[in-house]
Order: C-alpha cells, then sequence, then structure tokens
C-alpha cells in the first residue's frame, strides 16, 4: 500500500449509503454522460459593497470544513450497492475573476457554460467549485456550481448565511448534524408502509402521463421565462390567501391541467420536487445536504367540481403524502412504468441576508439548474413577485409548443383568479374519460441460456440480483433489477466486451435473450439503433 493510498484512507470520516434521489441523480450521470450540466445547478449572487476576497475565500473554507455533506465523493461499482465516502480535509475549488470593464451578464453566461462544459468527477470530491468575479470596485458575482448529488436549494442558501456569519466575523456557530443523520433516519422509517401508500395512491392510474412523449434521444436543453407581472403576483397572493391554499398547490394545479388537456384525460401524474427534511428528524432545517425528492402529484378532475373545493382538496391529498416523500420514484412508479415526463420545483427557500449592519447587501440571485426532464418548471422568487423558469429539450418540445404552453399556463392563472367559485370543467378542452389499458401480451415460455453470450448474461445477472440463474426468457426489471444495477451491469459488459453498449439499450431489451441477441448484433456491427420508446424507464429516479 503506498504511502498516498494510506494517507487518503487516513482522511476518510465516514461512509455510508446514498440517500433516494442520490441515487436518482447518479443512476442519471452514469446513462448519459455526454449530456454536460444536466444536475449542475449554478448559483450566481450578485453582491454589493465592499469586499475582501481573502476573507471570502477563507469563509468558504471553513464552510467546507463545518458541512460534511461537501466533503462526500460517490461510489457505485465497488459494492453491491453505491456509497458515499466523506474526508475530514479537502481543498476548496476558488477562482477570482476579473468582469471589470465588460458586459457582467455576458460573463455570466459564459462562465455557466464553461462550468457546464467540465463536469464533476463523482469520486473526486470535493463537488462544488466556487468563482467570484470582480465587476466593479464594490460589486461582484459569485457563482456557486456544484453537483446536485451533494446539494439542494436549502442548503444553498443554508451554506450562504453560514458564509456571511464567518466572513462577519463569528467566533462560534453551533455545530450542525451531520448529513448521516438523515440516513440514519430513512433507514428507521418503514419502507414496506411507505410503498403501501404509494400503492393505494396510484392505484387506478390509467398509465404514464407522458405529455411530451418521453426524453429525446440527444436532448438539447434551452431555457425561458416569464416574470408574473407585479398586479398579477399580488393578485394571485391574495387568491392563495382567500382560497387557503398555497402557491404550489395553486401551481401544481395548472400544471396538472395542461397535461390533462394535452393527454385528454381526467386522471393524469406529473412530477413535483419535495423538500423532503423531516420534521421528526432534530435540526433538519439546519442541515446541509440533498433531502429534496420528485415524486407523482396525481390530479384528478371530476365533472362537478368547483375549482376552489377542488384545490383544497388537491392540498389535503398532497398533504397526506408529506411523511412518505422519502420513498426512491423508482419504487413508487414500479409496475407503472415511467409516469411523468414534466417536473415542478417550487422554490421556497430564503435568498435573502441579513445586512444589518454589515456593509455588504445580496441584491439578486440568478438560478442556471437542468434535469433529465423534456419539461421542467422553475418557480423562484422575485423582489417583486416570482419568476417562472421553464427549461426544455428543444429536440421534444419546439420554440413554438414552448410559447403555446406558456400562454396556456398564463390563461389558466387569470381564468382562476377570475372565477374562483366556476366549474374546473370550464377551464379546459378536449378531456374524456381515459381509455381502458391495453392488455399485455402473454409471456413467452421459459427457456434455458443457449449461446455463449446468454450463458454470460445469465451469470453476471445472477451475481447482480443475488438468486440462482435467470432464464433466456427473464426480465431484467421484473427479477427485481433497477436502474443503479443495469448501470453496473453496463460497465461490466463495456469492460468485458470493449463495446460502447449503453443502459438505454437494455432498457429496450429488458429480456435476456433480446439482449444477448443486441450484444451479438453489435460484436459484428449489424446492432439496431437504440431509440427511446413511452416504456422506458430513463426517467426513473
Amino acid at each position: 500500500m503506498t504511502n498516498n493510498t494510506a494517507d487518503r484512507r487516513r482522511n476518510i470520516e465516514n461512509i455510508y449509503p446514498l440517500a433516494p434521489l442520490q441515487e436518482g441523480i447518479l443512476f442519471h450521470s452514469l446513462i448519459a454522460p455526454e449530456n454536460a450540466g444536466v444536475y449542475m445547478p449554478q448559483m450566481a449572487y450578485h453582491l454589493s459593497g465592499p469586499i475582501d476576497a481573502v476573507r471570502l475565500r477563507t469563509a468558504w473554507e471553513q464552510v467546507l470544513a463545518r458541512h460534511s455533506a461537501l466533503r462526500s465523493a460517490i461510489h457505485w461499482e465497488e459494492r453491491d450497492e453505491p456509497f458515499q465516502v466523506v474526508y475530514r480535509q479537502l481543498p476548496l475549488p476558488w477562482q477570482e475573476l476579473d468582469w471589470q470593464g465588460r458586459d457582467p451578464q455576458a460573463e455570466l453566461q459564459q462562465q455557466f457554460q464553461e462550468n457546464r462544459d467540465s463536469p464533476f468527477d463523482l469520486r473526486r470530491p470535493p463537488l462544488m467549485r466556487l468563482q467570484l468575479a470582480r465587476v466593479t470596485a464594490d460589486r461582484h458575482i459569485l457563482i456557486l456550481c456544484h453537483h446536485h448529488i451533494i446539494l439542494d436549494g436549502w442548503s444553498q442558501a443554508r451554506m450562504l448565511q453560514d458564509v456571511m456569519a464567518y466572513y462577519h466575523s463569528a467566533t462560534h456557530l453551533r455545530p450542525p448534524q451531520p448529513y448521516v443523520e438523515y440516513i440514519r433516519w430513512l433507514k428507521r422509517q418503514d419502507r414496506d408502509a411507505a410503498i403501501g401508500f404509494w400503492r393505494d395512491y396510484l392505484e387506478g392510474v390509467p398509465g404514464p402521463s407522458l405529455a411530451f412523449g418521453g426524453p429525446g434521444e440527444a436532448p438539447e436543453f434551452l431555457r425561458s421565462e416569464w416574470a408574473l407581472p407585479p398586479a398579477l403576483a399580488r393578485q394571485v397572493g391574495q387568491f392563495c390567501a382567500d382560497q387557503g391554499v398555497t402557491l404550489n398547490t395553486l401551481l401544481q394545479a395548472v400544471l396538472g391541467l395542461i397535461v390533462a388537456e394535452r393527454l385528454g384525460r381526467r386522471d393524469i401524474t406529473f412530477g413535483s420536487a419535495t423538500a423532503g427534511r423531516p420534521t421528526s428528524l432534530p435540526g433538519a432545517a439546519e442541515m446541509v445536504g440533498l433531502f429534496i425528492n420528485a415524486l407523482p402529484v396525481r390530479l384528478r378532475v371530476e365533472p362537478d367540481d368547483r375549482i376552489g373545493d377542488w384545490l383544497r382538496r388537491l392540498q389535503r391529498q398532497q398533504a397526506e403524502t408529506i411523511e412518505h416523500e422519502h420513498v426512491a420514484l423508482r419504487d413508487v412508479q414500479a409496475g407503472h412504468g415511467t409516469l411523468f415526463d414534466c417536473l415542478l420545483v417550487v422554490e421556497n427557500y430564503p435568498v435573502s441576508l441579513d445586512t444589518e449592519g454589515h456593509e455588504i447587501a445580496l441584491d439578486r440571485v440568478e438560478f442556471d439548474e437542468w434535469t433529465h426532464f423534456p419539461l421542467t418548471l422553475l418557480v423562484a422568487p422575485e423582489q417583486a413577485g416570482m419568476k417562472l423558469i421553464l427549461r426544455y429539450d428543444r429536440t421534444v418540445i419546439s420554440d413554438e409548443k414552448l410559447a403555446a404552453f406558456t400562454d396556456r399556463f398564463k390563461t389558466l392563472i387569470s381564468r382562476i383568479m377570475a372565477e374562483p367559485d366556476g366549474p374546473v370543467d370550464a377551464l379546459i378542452d378536449g378531456i374524456k374519460t381515459a381509455q381502458p389499458a391495453q392488455t399485455s401480451a402473454a409471456p413467452q415460455p421459459a427457456r434455458a441460456p443457449a449461446t455463449q453470450t446468454e450463458k454470460r448474461l445469465a451469470a453476471i445477472w445472477a451475481d447482480l440480483l443475488k438468486r440462482p440463474a435467470p432464464a433466456a426468457t427473464d426480465n431484467f426489471f421484473a427479477l427485481g433489477g433497477h436502474s443503479l444495477m443495469a448501470a453496473r451491469m453496463i460497465s461490466q459488459l463495456r469492460r468485458e466486451l470493449a463495446l460502447e453498449l449503453t443502459v438505454r439499450a437494455l432498457f429496450e431489451r429488458p429480456v435476456l435473450a433480446d439482449f444477448a441477441n443486441y450484444i451479438d448484433a453489435m460484436q459484428i456491427g449489424q446492432a439496431p439503433e437504440t431509440k427511446a420508446d413511452d416504456d422506458t424507464v430513463a426517467m426513473e429516479f
């Protein structure tokens, strides 16, 4: 064992499993490594006042030492389940830039792109980097870029507060609970009961709600914004107060109605980001790490529903899901396929600083973040109200379709404001009763693996799934395989066979014999193209 290896091992503070959403993000980082920038959030903090760059860097070094999640590396091939390694000490990735005399907005967009073009190696922490750009003597932009697998938005805000406390010479901050306490909390939960809740929640869902047809093969992500006019933002706030519903509920309703209209169904699902910080875990609000999850919201429209009553029913329904929001999406949608292809994210964490008696002020914050979903709607707070940020895959959603979506969103909000006691049916067109699901084809008769490739695959599946060797007619996912197992298997086959196999190819050919035939065809250069379809689990978290 070399000295470097020994030093690295002495530097290890802890090793523990991943949280559910961490597993999902890991999977999507492995399935499409070429999609630079996906799950690499960036925050640009526009600061005014005289800034001492040395003090600010020191403050960030103290925050890196303070929060264990920031010192985590992610590993997935060495064990049956992925895990994270926390190191005791790591250097802070820090860069200072001079943008004086330049267009700061153009420089910022260029820096965002450069960061996206430099993806993190999940095995090499810290999975974050900082850039401080001087715009003028008393104006700076601080850019925080990190891999989403270690942090959520609430944690970003928590970190910035700690940074400013250290910057202003705080001598002692109460030690936070380490992220491992959340992992321990997860292990104490009744997983079977939570999965049972979601099974009942989704009972009778008439199939996936792929409003945009599923993910593109080579995504091209773009961004569009719409700021609610101040008068409308105030009207929305007053409406929510009068009706006793949250902004999140109102936005879920609007998005759900658009999906229902696109699919022509009264019973649909879409994705929503959840906060995930359990009230039963002491100190959860002060912890830094990844707590959020992405889970389905089920929206149903009955013919006699009135808007206000319907909104309040949706809010009660969602309140019931809170204590079960820690379950992985792959477990929630097991047996249903991919349930949705659009995600709603409502940012409700603090984005301001306590500047009383301090010389630095936070003027505004800019977000740059991409998920793998064809459409992500992020609602961010603004000084005069709120902004709707749409991140979309142009290969499946044209600019014209996005404009139509945005117009419909605006129209529905205004109509709900105008007629809170009106019928829900009056808001939308094209809704009908869902068609019965098609009966699946009869299963193939079982047979033993016959070819050399089938036998090799069977041995790998047996080892991976911890079960006897499967039949050639067995389905990888029906046997209990999941996305991360799939990624691990593909990595092994790439090494053994020197083939550029993809995880998506397995999703499209989950039966052992079919996948073995595909491998054989690849080896002689005759494999068919891999193309995602509605049954793919490429959006599984």
